[in-house]
């Protein structure tokens, strides 16, 4: 593999995407392979078939192997909330006397607090809501701390553990393979730092990841997860209940999900969905219904999530809209709209701006390629000698 592109593996629950990029211009990259497959997926309590998954991983991979000229022996790995636990620490250490701070600084501050948490999971990435010097003021970018004298640094600290079985599944598959490196990204972080501005995460944030089979929700803080947890419902579950309700197959479910809009309010009794063979009417109340109670599923554990962690920290997220990503709900006409009235939030699409893959649906992948471009940069010899000598402040 040449050393300017990276290759991710974006899992999700239904589907998995092998892609290699590289760097293009203003923020943007270049596509020099991509392959999907279908799979099993999986659920909150694992892959409902891990045999299934491995298939799937070696057919993308093989497959733009095979038009790929040169040897892709490392690769990043988005790791879906579902499979990652993260925990938040808030962490000091001191020095005997003022020094300028440098990256091994930094990483010294990480080390000790991995360490105190004393977690038997594999930790995969480690981020930053914020750091302070014993002040007040908050730096959330560890690039302003790089050449500050100072005695004392603390910071908001988060870690993010992978499941065992997920991560020796995908270890061992990679493995196989003749993978050399695998580098584990969470894939929610990744999204929430791709998709949401700087400004906006420098107070909290809501970010709705909405899935084929599940749905993961995160309060984002600076450049960290404070809480994130994942549930069983996606747009799968709400095709399920219009083929249990209506008695209609897989087909004939989604074309009555993609011809819906829930965003009104009832409609007349009158009016009828038919099938294109135009053999079977159903009712469009009676389809909006079905839809619009699996919304409310979805919409009971997000209340759920918010009563649980911020019943006493109403002021945090108050006034603070959610900003959903995915290929789940977006493609049912006004979820966005119903969400919204439910929740009584402002709600808003939130997607890559980049032409071709502007859509919720490749909102994790591009995320996954945003991150690893930037770790890869991060490898490079000038950056590493720049920053362990302290860089300069700007």
């Amino acid at each position: 593999m040449r050393n300017e592109s990276v290759a991710v593996l974006d899992i999700r629950s239904y589907e998995v995407t092998f892609s290699l990029g590289e760097k293009g211009v203003n923020d943007t990259f270049v596509s020099c392979g991509s392959c999907s497959e279908r799979y099993e997926g999986y659920s909150t309590k694992g892959f409902f078939d891990e045999d299934s998954f491995r298939r799937a991983v070696i057919a993308t991979i093989t497959s733009v192997r095979q038009t790929h000229e040169g040897i892709i022996n490392e690769i990043y790995v988005g790791v879906p909330a579902a499979f990652v636990s993260v925990k938040t620490k808030g962490h000091t250490i001191s020095f005997t006397k003022k020094r300028k701070i440098s990256a091994q600084d930094v990483d010294a501050l990480f080390d000790s607090g991995l360490d105190e948490l004393m977690s038997p999971q594999e930790c995969i990435r480690r981020s930053n809501m914020y750091f302070t010097f014993g002040d007040n003021r908050k730096y959330f970018s560890e690039k302003e701390l790089y050449g500050v004298p100072t005695n004392l640094l603390k910071g908001a600290l988060c870690y993010y553990f992978a499941d065992d079985q997920f991560y020796a599944t995908v270890t061992a598959v990679l493995k196989d393979l003749g993978v050399l490196a695998v580098h584990f990204i969470p894939s929610t972080l990744a999204q929430a730092l791709y998709l949401l501005p700087e400004k906006r995460r420098e107070g909290y944030a809501v970010l709705l990841d909405v899935g084929f089979l599940n749905t993961s929700i995160s309060v984002v803080y600076g450049n960290g997860i404070v809480h994130e947890e994942t549930f069983d419902c996606g747009q799968g579950t709400i095709l399920v209940e219009l083929m249990e309700a209506l008695d209609v197959d897989y087909e004939t479910a989604q074309d009555m999900l993609a011809s819906a809009n829930v965003s009104g309010g009832s409609v007349p009794k009158d009016l009828f969905w038919t099938d294109e063979r135009e053999e079977h009417s159903y009712s469009l109340q009676g389809i909006n219904d079905v839809i619009k109670r699996g919304l409310d599923v979805l919409c009971e554990h997000i209340e759920s999530f918010f009563l649980k962690y911020y019943r006493e920290k109403t002021s945090a997220l108050s006034g603070k809209s959610v900003c959903i990503t995915g290929e789940g709900v977006v493609g049912i006409g006004g979820a966005t709209e119903h969400i919204s009235k439910r929740l009584n939030r402002l709600v808003e699409i939130v997607c890559p701006d980049l032409p071709y893959y502007d859509k919720p649906s490749c909102s994790s992948k591009v995320a996954l390629m945003s991150i690893a471009l930037s770790d890869r940069k991060k490898c490079g010899l000038f950056y590493r000698i720049f920053n362990t000598l302290g860089g300069k402040k700007k």
